[in-house]
């Protein structure tokens, strides 16, 4: 692996890397993608990504790059989309890539809409990668405003992940840890957990 082909992709999504968890034959989808970050890598060295974001001069940005990154590689698998309608058909995906986008429900039944619509596309044996906010360690020091939504010492708001809530997910879909539960707490003015879970 040729560091200068990493880009800004995320400690975590390594990881699975390293532990060959996402190879060329699988099917991945980095839903809201955003800048691209973390497609930077799978691009360049020609793995079946695709993307989507709502924000279209994201898209427009990511598209852009790939040009720089893979010029032979097909800028449209890149397209704007909205998570609560995936334009995929069900099990289409292998791995799922979620960074820093499901924090930005705007409640449980909006959370669970689109994790909904994430399991839909994901094939059985197929593995969710997320990374979000959680209530784990920070509910004490943040702020309760509705629902699972919570302001935060850093000064954003935030829908929050909660343990037992998670529980109940695995359950519901039949999900299993592929890691273990982890959450890193950034001096109590915020967390980020990273979860990662494998369909039956």
């Amino acid at each position: 692996m040729i560091l200068s082909q990493l880009g800004n992709i995320d400690i975590y999504l390594l990881d699975q890397l390293l532990k060959g968890r996402i190879t060329t034959d699988m099917r991945i989808l980095d839903a809201g993608c955003g800048s691209g970050r973390n497609a930077q890598y799978f691009v360049k060295n020609n793995f079946e990504i695709w993307g989507i974001d709502k924000q279209a001069e994201a898209i427009d940005y990511v598209q852009d790059q790939i040009q720089a990154w893979n010029p032979h590689y097909d800028p449209s698998r890149f397209q704007v989309a909205d998570l609560k309608t995936i334009p995929f058909p069900d099990a289409h995906f292998d791995f799922i890539i979620s960074s820093a986008v499901l924090h930005f429900s705007e409640n449980r039944a909006q959370f669970m809409e689109l994790l909904k619509e994430h399991f839909r596309v994901l094939r059985p044996q197929g593995i969710f990668w997320c990374r979000m906010t959680t209530k784990h360690t920070l509910e004490a020091h943040a702020q309760h405003l509705y629902d699972d939504i919570y302001a935060l010492a850093d000064g954003s708001t935030r829908y929050l992940l909660d343990l037992a809530l998670l529980e109940e997910i695995r359950n519901q879909y039949q999900l299993e840890f592929l890691d273990l539960f982890k959450t890193v707490n950034v001096s109590n003015l915020r967390t980020m957990a990273v979860v990662v879970l494998i369909k039956d």
